[in-house]
């Protein structure tokens, strides 16, 4: 699949993550946390859909003026030398101010995507925007596309619900539950 298309919608495109770009994305995201008051690292896991801010569950607290893009930039990093079926997006709105993350790891016919969306700019419809986009995306090439949410994320269920996923039997690690979009 390679580094993926620009994906674009009437309000926001989601440009894909390359070597070249992905210190200055590192240096936005990083401000982003500053401004949302957060200092942990940024761990996008595709395949997970999330609710909350561009932060990292993992993560302990950390004092939020000390924040230093190096973590951000290692991240963005190593998703981008991972290998052809591990793509990343950086969502930007039409004022080209940066949205967050998205992201696809597709295996085959298979593929698990995410999404994380800056303080900022929540409930505001991006991520499930995003989210729609991509599927589509990946959905036009035969790919089946998943994601998981974890076990009592009300905000994850409710984007994954609007999205078009349904909910599985299988429960994965760290209590995830994996969802399908079912095929068309």
């Amino acid at each position: 699949m390679g580094e993926g298309p620009t994906l674009t919608t009437a309000r926001m495109r989601a440009l894909p993550l390359t070597v070249w770009n992905s210190g200055f994305v590192a240096e936005e995201l990083a401000q982003a946390m500053v401004a949302a008051g957060r200092g942990e690292p940024i761990r996008l896991a595709a395949g997970e859909l999330f609710g909350g801010a561009l932060d990292s569950a993992a993560a302990g607290p950390a004092d939020s003026a000390a924040i230093d893009p190096t973590g951000v930039r290692r991240e963005l990093r190593r998703r981008v030398g991972a290998g052809r079926g591990i793509l990343t997006w950086v969502l930007r709105n039409t004022d080209g101010a940066a949205l967050g993350l998205l992201a696809a790891d597709a295996h085959g016919a298979r593929a698990a995507i995410g999404v994380r969306v800056s303080h900022t700019y929540r409930r505001d419809g991006y991520a499930s925007e995003a989210v729609r986009v991509l599927a589509g995306w990946l959905e036009s090439r035969g790919v089946i596309v998943g994601t998981r949410v974890r076990v009592g994320d009300v905000v994850g269920k409710r984007l994954a619900q609007s999205t078009a996923f349904v909910p599985t039997g299988v429960l994965l690690t760290e209590r995830r539950r994996l969802w399908i979009r079912p095929p068309v």
